[in-house]
């Protein structure tokens, strides 16, 4: 796996160092396509041609995005005569031309193994499809037989009798019974599972397979390389989407259940109906289905697909939620992991605990690229700001995110009247957004930060160990799926005392991975510390208060603490062991294993066990209200650092990293800086989502000083009198105007500026009697982003959602300031409803709101857009 990524990864440059005497040079790496943001490129109807593709693949690379993943879905009404059917020739033809238009751009390419979601197709027969457990009772009288139903030959997978006193008897699927005494005939029936392609394109069509056969699996994947029809290494990944598979069976299930859970699952069917009183039994027995679905999900799909798409020399990326597995596997088991963020985040709030478990898996088996499908339903269409956007890159990267795929772009022909061609559950990244024209600063935000994010080592603190026998003994259907869509809400995590033991080491400064059963027995100590398979070390296990633990994870912690290194109980030692069988024996063996720690040591309140250990968290940064992660690059320790409050944050803070010197790395605008500095405490004042890199080294840093906001200095209006010029968007252009007062542009001129979408320039002029070149510029309230140009100097775009600039060239007397404002769409769309343009003309789910319903804009109030201020000036 590991040999398959570096083949592909481009040799990542480190921070350069440039030693001048007692001084170091610090600046950025060198960029490569990983580290620049990529995207989903969704092909409406394979309906694509050459130039367009050379144009769309010319603009995306021009605006700093680094590749692509196409993803055949469903067409557009009335484009049917473009339609390609999917895995055609042509289609093979096209997919060749586009990875050599991106390979000459310096862009990747990404696919996923079929059509829109889920693997399947038209060559995929009913029989290779899913299948689903149902399980049917008969009540019998003493002396009535029971006779297997012909009409049900071949469904029935087991089948038992239970008598009035529980007494169960297995029973032959295909026979005769005749009852000893009362009771009741259960019978298990694989149904066939309805699960076809989700959202296909045209050839796309067909039965999804089943997941839990890895010969259905090996079979699918070879037939899809074969009709693809490509050579091998062109394609960097395939691509798996979140697991939107129903089914919880397979015709051999039975047969596995057997063979890795030590008994027959015919035992115990009426233990699996709604109503068996025994709730202990119940949770035993559905965790020993729930574990036979996981392992089968992993060992028959998705590393049968890794290792698929290593044997064509391409990757496998793949998002492991929504499986009713242990997705902390899964996602170990690609060779990129992949999670995602999915609708609103609200500003102030901070969840991303879900989204670490696939940057866990990664950082404890030493994969370098975790990605993240990006922006999901970020917000209603067209409303989505840049504010918004950089909100959710600071979440993804705090939680452990380098390498963000935007969800999305879709292609959409130069012919297509605007919006274009479109996708129903997406942030606009295309070329017919207005804030297009802007996003390239949000992608060199994301390019500067993922070039060290991804060549740096995680430095976290601590291992979590993941109950996940306490999930797959939790009530609920057999199909236990993980989906991460509710995020730190989703129930299979805030449901259990993982999530507040999350929450209480996150507050107490401490970074962490979470670790599967299957990752902890892999690793071992070193001076002190626990090492995982991947070389990642830690300063401790932290095991949350726990119901179920395997007598293999118990015997490997008290294996550990005995080498030397250090586990720790949160509040109380584990209950018990999960499943059935041998169960007497099994929680002997543990509590054999437990009375081999040192209860005062090992068990209690975790935060006292760790202060009392020596192990320190960065209590300095998350009170005074910063998040972080920690990394090493070369010698040096690394902290990426972010305010994600709505307030300025200005605070002294001592860092866990002793160095002689700090520098300020600013990914939003490149700068290098050094920080105010009283011995090892360091000034960091950061604006609400601000975020900086600080380079902690034992050699002097050469750059200048950092410049920090004075609140204590009088502010100066940037003028009176504005001339307010409309320079690019639509539907039509307003006549210019002037004010003396800002307000939204929607409020001033006539009825064409309450629709238009795009840019406008704000110019005024102002007198300066002081002589200092140098001031902090602020723009005030902004809709919805901002590009500033000072007597002349272009000062970059302000992407909010504060809007802040230093400026340094100042003149005494007049001078002239332009404020470039771009805004959301919104009104646009608005407009075209309230006109009934018909611009929603997509097959399938067609296009809806953010609720899944049909999407009118029609009622919207209208958006406030322009510049708002109040501007002024303050010195330093």
């Amino acid at each position: 796996m590991q040999t398959s990524l570096s083949r592909f990864l481009q040799p990542l440059v480190f921070v350069c160092l440039f030693i001048s005497g007692s001084a170091q040079q610090i600046s950025w790496p060198t960029p490569n396509r990983e580290s620049k943001p990529w995207t989903r490129w969704w092909w409406m109807g394979n309906a694509v041609d050459q130039e367009n593709i050379t144009r769309e693949l010319q603009e995306m690379a021009h605006a700093g995005i680094g590749g692509v993943e196409i993803t055949p879905i469903y067409g557009v009404k009335g484009e049917e005569h473009r339609f390609i059917e999917f895995l055609s020739p042509e289609f093979s033809d096209l997919i060749r031309y586009t990875v050599n238009q991106a390979h000459g751009l310096g862009m990747g390419v990404d696919l996923p193994p079929g059509s829109g979601w889920r693997c399947g197709g038209p060559f995929v027969p009913e029989k290779k499809g899913l299948w689903s457990l149902e399980i049917q009772r008969t009540e019998l009288r003493e002396g009535e037989k029971w006779q297997a139903p012909n009409k049900l030959s071949g469904q029935i997978a087991a089948a038992s009798f239970v008598n009035s006193n529980g007494e169960t008897t297995v029973l032959n699927a295909a026979g005769q019974f005749t009852a000893p005494q009362n009771g009741t005939v259960y019978m298990a029936l694989r149904q066939k599972n309805k699960d076809k392609v989700k959202r296909p394109s045209q050839g796309g069509e067909g039965w999804a397979i089943d997941t839990f056969d890895q010969t259905i699996s090996n079979w699918y994947f070879n037939e899809f390389w074969k009709k693809l029809g490509i050579d091998e290494g062109l394609l960097r990944c395939f691509f798996h989407d979140s697991f939107e598979y129903t089914g919880d069976f397979t015709p051999y299930f039975t047969k596995e259940f057997r063979k890795r859970r030590g008994y027959d699952l015919a035992q115990y069917l009426h233990v699996l109906t709604d109503d068996y009183p025994d709730k202990e039994l119940v949770a035993r027995v559905k965790s020993d289905y729930r574990q036979t679905l996981s392992d089968l999900v992993l060992e028959s799909f998705i590393q049968p697909m890794t290792d698929w798409a290593n044997s064509h020399e391409s990757m496998n990326r793949n998002q492991a939620h929504g499986s009713p597995g242990n997705i902390l596997d899964l996602y170990a088991a690609c060779d990129i992991p992949e999670t995602e963020i999915f609708k609103t985040i609200e500003p102030g709030t901070v969840r991303i605990f879900v989204n670490k478990f696939a940057s866990s898996a990664a950082h404890v088996t030493g994969q370098k690229l975790v990605s993240a499908e990006s922006f999901t339903w970020l917000n209603e269409h067209w409303t989505v700001s840049t504010s918004d956007m950089v909100r959710a890159t600071n979440r993804l990267f705090l939680a452990g995110v380098n390498h963000l795929f935007f969800h999305g772009t879709c292609y959409s022909p130069a012919d297509a009247p605007w919006p274009g061609w479109l996708f129903y559950a997406s942030t606009q990244v295309n070329n017919r957004n207005p804030l297009w024209r802007e996003l390239p600063a949000l992608f060199q935000y994301i390019e500067r930060s993922q070039s060290l994010l991804q060549q740096a080592s995680p430095q976290n603190d601590l291992l979590v160990y993941w109950p996940y026998f306490d999930v797959t003994a939790s009530e609920g259907r057999l199909f236990n799926n993980l989906n991460i869509d509710k995020g730190d809400q989703a129930s299979w995590f805030s449901d259990f005392p993982l999530a507040r033991l999350s929450e209480k080491l996150t507050r107490a400064g401490y970074s962490f991975d979470y670790i599967s059963d299957k990752q902890l027995l892999n690793c071992g100590i070193q001076d002190g510390e626990i090492v995982t398979e991947g070389k990642a070390r830690y300063k401790a296990v932290v095991v949350p208060k726990t119901a179920y633990m395997p007598v293999e994870t118990m015997q490997q912690l008290v294996q550990l603490v005995a080498s030397g290194g250090k586990v720790f109980f949160d509040e109380s030692l584990p209950k018990s062991v999960p499943g059935l069988a041998n169960l007497h024996e099994r929680e002997q063996q543990l509590r054999k294993l437990q009375s081999a720690l040192s209860p005062e040591k090992t068990s209690g309140e975790v935060l006292q066990l760790l202060t009392e250990s020596g192990i320190r968290g960065e209590v300095s940064l998350t009170e005074n209200g910063f998040h972080y992660r920690k990394m090493k690059l070369g010698h040096d320790d690394l902290y990426w650092i972010v305010n994600t409050t709505t307030d300025q944050k200005d605070a002294w803070v001592s860092l866990n990293a002793y160095a002689q010197s700090y520098a300020f790395m600013n990914p939003m605008n490149g700068e290098i800086t050094l920080p105010g500095q009283k011995g090892d405490s360091v000034r960091i004042q950061l604006e609400s989502e601000q975020a900086l890199f600080i380079s902690c080294s034992n050699n002097k840093a050469k750059a200048p000083d950092y410049r920090y906001e004075n609140s204590d200095q009088m502010p100066l209006e940037a003028g009176s009198l504005w001339k307010v010029e409309f320079i690019e968007g639509g539907p039509v252009f307003p006549g210019n105007l002037q004010t003396d007062e800002l307000l939204s542009w929607t409020k001033m001129g006539d009825m064409e500026t309450r629709r238009f979408a795009g840019t406008v320039r704000y110019t005024t002029q102002f007198n300066r009697y002081q002589t200092e070149k140098e001031a902090l510029l602020d723009l005030g309230l902004v809709k919805d982003c901002a590009r500033v140009i000072l007597n002349g100097k272009d000062f970059g775009t302000l992407l909010g959602p504060v809007y802040k600039v230093k400026v340094d060239n100042l003149m005494p007397g007049k001078n002239t300031l332009q404020v470039e404002v771009t805004n959301v769409a919104a009104n646009r769309i608005r407009d075209l409803d309230c006109r009934e343009i018909i611009w929603r003309k997509f097959h399938d789910i067609n296009f809806v709101d953010i609720h899944y319903q049909p999407f009118d804009a029609s009622n919207w109030k209208i958006k406030d857009a322009g510049l708002l201020g109040p501007v002024i000036l303050r010195a330093f």
